[in-house]
């Protein structure tokens, strides 16, 4: 590259950087007097669902593998909340599915009197390399992102789901998918959301008429610790999507508010693209 075409792409990219945007952050009492379990609600998109589920005066119940960063996550939150027990926190890999089951018993104990209304399958990870090419992915690699992103989500739900038809409880479910889900498969996360994508219809039509309603939200790329860091200061600038920035966790953490109130029960296995565009009119803005 020329030192006049490096010149104009740093200047490009100086002009064109994006840090501070302004997301108006619904607050009020949409959640009032219901409980949400929150899978991988310890950072990014988990932990600003449950900001905003306790904002709208729900109780949440976060999880996640590290226990420093599930109590870092439950006193960040208690600024928001009155009462320390409106939110919560358990030790909880959901990729060990036969522990799921002793896992939700549990839960069921931390939260005593109330019951879980919401379950939000938020938790997943990326690992290995594209298919072919002369690249391998691990087995190991292949087999944990499925376990955690897929089979993890399948068991956990079908525990809350049973749950909650044997309390009648007229709950929600959402899945955290992916624009990945609209995407070739290449790759062990793409396989995991192209799955989830399935599960979530197929979860809709199974549980509507025990009135558990089940939808779906498939974030674009978003400004989390997956993908950049937690510096709100750094260039949020996205020159592969259409709109031109990363999505923030709040946006999505509004969406979710939404959908799992009284407001979206009509909304049945859906999934909503919040991708700002990518994967919906773009799909060869990344290489395969």
């Amino acid at each position: 590259m020329s030192i006049k075409k490096k010149i104009k792409r740093i200047c490009k990219n100086y002009f064109s950087k994006t840090t501070s945007i302004k997301v108006p952050i619904y607050e009020g009492e949409l959640l009032n007097g219901k409980t949400a379990l929150i899978t991988g609600g310890t950072s990014g998109i988990g932990y600003e669902i449950a900001k905003s589920f306790l904002k709208n005066g729900a109780s949440v119940v976060l999880t996640g593998r590290n226990k420093d960063k599930i109590n870092n996550a439950i006193q960040s939150l208690k600024k928001y909340v009155k009462d320390d027990n409106t939110v919560l926190g358990i030790e909880m890999d959901i990729s060990n599915i036969k522990m799921i089951e002793d896992k939700f018993k549990k839960i069921l104990e931390l939260i005593n009197d109330r019951n879980i209304d919401i379950l939000v399958n938020n938790a997943g990870i990326v690992k290995g390399k594209k298919i072919g090419s002369g690249s391998k992915t691990s087995i190991d690699d292949y087999e944990v992102v499925l376990k955690t992103n897929l089979e993890g989500t399948y068991f956990l739900s079908q525990e809350v789901a049973n749950y909650m038809k044997i309390k009648n409880i007229k709950g929600n479910i959402l899945n955290i998918l992916s624009s990945s889900s609209l995407r070739p498969a290449v790759n062990p996360y793409t396989v995991s959301k192209w799955g989830l994508r399935g599960l979530t219809i197929g979860m809709a039509k199974r549980f509507i008429n025990d009135g558990i309603v089940v939808n779906g939200i498939a974030p674009g790329p978003t400004a989390t610790p997956m993908l950049i860091s937690n510096d709100k200061d750094e260039d949020l600038s996205l020159e592969s999507s259409p709109v031109g920035r990363y999505i923030l966790p709040e946006e999505i953490a509004n969406l979710a508010v939404f959908m799992v109130s009284d407001m979206g029960r009509m909304i049945v296995g859906d999934i909503v693209y919040m991708t700002g565009g990518a994967g919906i009119v773009t799909v060869d803005d990344i290489k395969y």
